[in-house]
């Protein structure tokens, strides 16, 4: 099991957030590289601490998670994503590769956007036997090779298509030429309607979301770098035609604007 180096894209106020939580991630073994992005394990211990509210900025991919209460699969989360921390206790998570999941659900991952369903309606074998065992294990290793072992078990065929997908995000994500669905579609070699119909069905949003929200990452790591920003230049490094349009669009999704979100997270 080989662990996965950061950075932890899309964990809101990063610093602060290591300092109440350890997060890890490891890559699947090579059976379920076509499905799998990484496992990933969250262990916390609050007790005699303030509780912690941690915020992310979810990516464009399905979740599959584990804790003592409960199992449960999480569509793309168009929102900020926030999760309440208190006490001691651990997560076990499985973020799918974008549009690997709908060769398990069998429909069209647009069906589970900004939903959750119990893990059990998808994968049977993740009852309550299998979640309380799972945590009790006492390495990480043990914990996603129980992982490994359910995903293993309803591998289905692999989707050529996610592939495709693996490649159009990885651009959208690492040059900010690729601003528009038709710039992309160009890029490609493929008509637009084709491009939002695979997102749809296979990731289960559109590809101007995944080019918006990969923005706004970088622009809340900018936030966070702890340096003045000139905004209304970034807002067009962005791709952005105006910083008001770019402002409203961050404080929509974080919950506060750049300058906002930038002082509260040197506000220790």
């Amino acid at each position: 099991m080989t662990e996965k180096p950061g950075p932890h894209r899309g964990v809101l106020d990063l610093a602060h957030a290591e300092q109440n939580f350890a997060l890890r991630r490891y890559y699947p073994s090579s059976r379920l590289v076509p499905f799998i992005e990484h496992f990933w394990i969250i262990h916390w211990d609050l007790r005699g601490r303030p509780d912690y509210t941690a915020e992310v900025l979810p990516h464009p991919a399905v979740n599959l998670a584990f804790t003592r209460e409960r199992g449960w699969i999480t569509g793309v989360t168009t929102a900020k994503y926030t999760y309440h921390l208190e006490g001691a206790g651990d997560v076990l998570g499985i973020q799918f590769r974008p549009g690997a999941f709908r060769a398990f659900f069998g429909r069209d991952v647009h069906e589970i956007t900004d939903r959750t369903l119990p893990a059990t309606e998808v994968f049977p074998a993740a009852d309550d036997a299998f979640r309380l065992a799972l945590l009790d294990r006492p390495t990480d290793a043990e914990i996603v090779a129980d992982g490994e072992a359910l995903l293993s078990a309803h591998r289905p065929a692999p989707d050529p298509g996610v592939d495709l997908i693996g490649r159009i995000i990885a651009a959208v994500r690492d040059d900010r030429e690729l601003a528009s669905v038709a710039v992309v579609a160009s890029r490609f070699g493929m008509k637009q309607r084709t491009l939002q119909h695979l997102f749809k069905t296979h990731v289960g949003v559109g590809l101007k979301w995944i080019i918006r929200r990969y923005r706004l990452m970088e622009a809340a790591e900018i936030a966070e770098s702890g340096t003045a920003q000139n905004w209304t230049a970034i807002a067009h490094e962005l791709g952005y035609s105006d910083q008001a349009h770019f402002t409203n669009d961050f404080t929509r999704i974080v919950g506060r604007p750049p300058t906002d979100h930038a002082r509260h997270v040197a506000r220790e």
